[in-house]
């Protein structure tokens, strides 16, 4: 009886004790499963949404890039003319002999992604062509064709298959061609290798989350791009109707296979693509992949294209799973504890008395105000007096316990939101600078000039730009049309995207109004300035550039523009200084500057020349804190001056690094060399003169108080 009686108190004492200890913890702990379970899945769709909307927006910028591309190329007057020409006067004709250099120069620029560029005239025949076995290849029957007569405007068709080269993809962009009054004159085609877009939905994946997906399918819901399973592509999501795959299989964007073999079974994802659902969970089981996975779709703007982003729900939620193991390690301690405290105190009531043992129940039982009442001084009262002392003890600790457990559990839960909310703000700020720096640095490889665009008969160009950090707020172009030559520099302030917009935009202006024979200086900058501002505005930026644009033509040269010193440098190397702070205003800082804008125009004998730059070669420092200074890059340029221009550009750009050393680079740096070529005899005179002094003095007084 003894031994049932003690195992009793011991059952009753654990399971008291593990009830008062667990129970708020596993409450405590499910609460908090389910607050972290919403969170985190709630965290994942928006990574999920960001990544679709930012592979969704670059496969837009590539597209938008590449019609704006073949829309300016549309324009070169030597693909109109061979186009205005009767087709028996064409074949060997100069016109002819220009067109197919123009459209062999453009087919160069990207050797890589670029398959052919053509001509195809308005019944839609290929007439020239830089892959010479489709010429004569008739493509009227080709949306690229057919749509963009329908609406004169440059055009996109969707990704084909290749019908003569084995798993090549192409997509095909088109321009109208159109004469002096705007009438077209035919079709400029270019086809381009659609792989880049399948690389770019690769990509974007690599910055998602981990065992993420991403899927590109088209307006029938056809994959043309997918991250993981390349054998779906050009597969759909759903059965599609005979008629639709025998339309579709035609024009080449279906392979022609039986037509069981051109789907997969996934109509949830259907549903959400035609419903226009932003989310999604289903399980991708015609992948390969039966997870339950959450699903994010973004939709293109230029095409009726979808991007999918997938990632198993598993993957998201794999942190709960951490803290459901932690939770239970916590629990088995504390249950480990509570059952030794338990059996410690069970242990030391083997021999009570009734009174004792009543009383110790009533406490089991929740009476902690019950006391036992007995003097006697043996061991008894002693083991009286002690469950006394515990029991006004327990009751203490049991009041200021709920208290204790709740202000802990606030701590817990605001640290634990404040973690999230960092999480957060990290993940949101690395996307955002990341996809920045992305496309600020493809804007600024963009705007530059290519080699071949400075190589222009009487005249040695050379040019050189290094960013301070991964994005430059530098800018200079070389432009050539009508026998007139543009240069134009400037330093936009800042880093940044919006510096490379700014940048794009002022590059553009220069490139239209170049284009539309604008040859005023101050019409020409109040016209930029007026444009840039307005676009500033809209963007509530505070950005700002300084710009000087000069025109060059048969020896003379005009100078326009607030920006630093223009360098005219004589054929015998001496180096005159012109200020330009009178010659304009920083655009884009006012809507109207007309006022302030003024022109000098001088005139270079062959052997002169121009040098411009921005202010981080003179302003560049040491280690000691010395600036470069002026001076001493009109030193090196005129020493150096009787080379080419490349050879006076690598000799300034040495001499500014041997000067910075191991000095952190802390502004942008960029040089134009601009040189009006000798003949042979001015080039031995020259170079008999290099050897006296040269100087570098500021002759824009004089130069003003001359014209």
């Amino acid at each position: 009886m003894k031994r049932s009686f003690f195992n009793s108190i011991r059952t009753k004492l654990i399971v008291s004790f593990l009830v008062v200890a667990l129970i708020p913890l596993l409450l405590l702990a499910f609460i908090d499963k389910h607050t972290t379970e919403n969170a985190l899945t709630d965290n994942a769709r928006q990574a999920l949404s960001a990544a679709a909307n930012e592979t969704a927006y670059r496969i837009d910028g590539f597209i938008n890039g590449n019609l704006d591309a073949v829309r300016v190329e549309a324009i070169l007057p030597g693909l109109a003319a061979y186009l205005g020409l009767p087709p028996e006067r064409r074949n060997g004709s100069p016109q002819e002999m220009l067109a197919t250099e123009t459209l062999t120069r453009l087919s160069r620029k990207d050797m890589l992604n670029i398959i052919s560029y053509a001509l195809l005239n308005l019944q839609g025949r290929n007439v020239l062509d830089t892959n010479t076995p489709d010429v004569g290849r008739d493509e009227s029957g080709q949306d690229y064709f057919q749509e963009l007569l329908k609406t004169q405007r440059p055009f996109v068709s969707s990704m084909r298959q290749s019908p003569t080269i084995p798993n090549l993809v192409t997509l095909f962009f088109s321009s109208p061609v159109r004469d002096a009054k705007g009438n077209i004159l035919g079709v400029l085609r270019v086809t381009y290798n659609a792989t880049s877009v399948q690389q770019l939905v690769t990509r974007e994946t690599e910055h998602a989350r981990a065992k993420s997906l991403a899927v590109l399918l088209d307006e029938h819901y056809i994959h043309l791009a997918h991250s993981t399973k390349p054998e779906l592509l050009f597969k759909s999501i759903v059965p599609l109707s005979p008629n639709v795959v025998a339309k579709l299989q035609r024009e080449g964007r279906l392979p022609k296979n039986l037509t069981k073999e051109l789907a997969i079974n996934l109509p949830d994802l259907k549903q959400a693509l035609d419903t226009k659902q932003p989310y999604l969970t289903t399980r991708l089981a015609a992948t390969g992949n039966n997870e339950l996975s959450l699903l994010a779709i973004a939709h293109l703007k230029r095409q009726r294209w979808s991007v999918v982003f997938a990632q198993p729900i598993a993957v998201a939620l794999a942190p709960v799973e951490k803290q459901i193991r932690d939770a239970l390690f916590l629990l088995a301690i504390i249950a480990g504890i509570v059952t030794i405290i338990a059996f410690a105190i069970a242990q030391l009531l083997t021999k009570p008395l009734i009174d004792l043992t009543q009383a110790v129940a009533q406490f089991t039982a929740g009476n902690l105000d019950i006391r036992v009442k007995m003097r006697s001084q043996d061991e008894i009262g002693l083991l009286a007096r002690s469950f006394n002392s515990m029991a006004r003890q327990l009751k203490e600790s049991f009041e200021t316990l709920e208290d204790k457990v709740k202000e802990r559990t606030a701590e817990l839960a605001n640290a634990n939101q404040e973690i999230i909310a960092l999480n957060d703000k990290l993940k949101v700020d690395n996307l955002r600078l990341g996809a920045e720096l992305n496309v600020a640095r493809q804007i600024q490889q963009m705007i530059l000039p290519n080699p071949e665009e400075l190589e222009i008969d009487g005249l040695d160009i050379a040019g050189y730009m290094e960013p301070a950090d991964e994005v430059g707020g530098d800018y200079y172009d070389v432009l050539q049309i009508d026998g007139i030559v543009t240069l134009a520099i400037g330093d936009v302030t800042g880093h940044g995207l919006e510096s490379g917009i700014l940048m794009l935009m002022a590059q553009t202006s220069v490139r239209t109004l170049q284009e539309i024979r604008e040859l005023d200086p101050v019409r020409f900058l109040d016209v930029l300035n007026r444009t840039l501002y307005k676009n500033v505005q809209r963007m509530n930026s505070e950005k700002s550039l300084t710009l000087a644009i000069l025109s060059y033509s048969e020896g003379l040269i005009s100078i326009s523009g607030q920006h630093e010193e223009t360098l005219v440098v004589r054929k015998n190397g001496e180096v005159e200084r012109i200020d330009t702070m009178d010659l304009g205003l920083p655009i884009a800082l006012d809507d109207d500057i007309a006022r302030f804008i003024s022109h000098i125009s001088i005139e270079l004998e062959p052997g002169d020349g121009v040098v411009l730059y921005t202010d981080g070669i003179p302003e560049a420092y040491n280690i000691g804190k010395k600036q470069y200074g002026l001076k001493q890059l009109c030193e090196v340029i005129g020493q150096n001056w009787h080379k080419s221009a490349a050879e006076v550009k690598d000799a300034v750009i040495l001499d500014v690094r041997q000067h910075i050393g191991k000095q952190k680079v802390f502004d942008d740096i960029t040089l134009l060399v601009f040189k009006r070529q000798a003949d042979v005899t001015e080039k031995g005179n020259l170079v008999n003169n290099i050897s006296s002094p040269k100087v570098c003095y500021n002759q824009v007084e004089s130069l003003r108080n001359t014209l």
